[in-house]
């Protein structure tokens, strides 16, 4: 019996190593992102607003269905609809459609931070932007730097730029972006590269008509990206903003605290 468990032993050492020296000694550098196919995600971000003392005030769910892989590399939305609660741990309710997102359709590049990529949305329709951000912010981390990661070490990218535009509605600045390789996982039966991002103590403004706001945001979360075709499985995102709001017509600011929950699931 002791040398069955030995042998036993023996083996699965063996195979431990060669399982470590096919996904950990480095991610594959001529890995390219295949999508024979286009593929839909399921985006859903909560927002829970309150002071800056952790006073819950109000919460609302943003979700959308997000497909790319189109052949000539664009991508669309459908499906948007905003929801709202007024209890921490109620359900979100009322959930109302946002018909000007039904198949809107771009290329993903730096044109939509530009006020003209957003013509047919309406005012204060920053949630629904803030889909499309959120979604080119985890693509580029998913990505455009995955040559450059080494397991456990942190990278911070040298060519993002810092103060980025709001569409004509305020700038957000990424002050330290760090990324890192972590490790590998599964998820939807797919071997996966983790990685992890995280930015701090980034400013925020938004300037428009109605409001008003200064303050600052924390970032971060996972990816989770398949080493078979580099297409992003699943992905995690978490920010905490504080901020000074001023609303058209008050006579001062308001301190409060937004933080924000977003999930990323591929549904084919």
């Amino acid at each position: 019996m002791l040398i069955i468990f030995v042998g036993a032993n023996a083996h699965f050492a063996v195979a431990q190593q060669e399982i470590l020296a096919k996904y950990l000694n480095g991610l594959p550098k001529d890995l390219k992102l295949n999508e024979q196919s286009p593929q839909k995600y399921r985006i859903t971000a909560d927002y829970f607003n309150g002071d800056i003392f952790g006073n819950f005030m109000n919460k609302t769910r943003v979700t959308g269905d997000y497909t790319r892989g189109f052949k000539d590399g664009s991508v669309k939305w459908n499906k948007v609809a905003i929801a709202n609660g007024s209890t921490r741990e109620g359900s979100f309710e009322n959930a109302v459609s946002q018909d000007y997102m039904e198949n809107f359709s771009y290329v993903p590049s730096d044109k939509m931070l530009d006020a003209a990529s957003f013509s047919s949305f309406p005012a204060n329709s920053f949630h629904s932007k803030n889909l499309i951000w959120d979604m080119l912010a985890i693509e580029t981390f998913a990505w455009i730097y995955f040559d450059s990661l080494e397991l456990n070490r942190t990278f911070r990218p040298a060519n993002l730029p810092q103060e980025i535009p709001l569409a004509g509605e305020g700038t957000f600045t990424n002050k330290d972006i760090q990324l890192k390789w972590a490790g590998i996982s599964q998820m939807n039966g797919e071997v996966c590269a983790l990685i992890e991002y995280r930015t701090f103590d980034n400013p925020l403004v938004v300037d428009t008509e109605q409001i008003k706001i200064k303050g600052r945001s924390h970032y971060w979360g996972t990816i989770l990206v398949s080493l078979k075709d580099k297409q992003i499985e699943h992905a995690l995102m978490y920010e905490d903003v504080v901020m000074d709001m001023k609303m058209t017509g008050q006579p001062a600011g308001q301190l409060l605290n937004t933080t924000r929950e977003i999930k990323f699931e591929k549904l084919n």
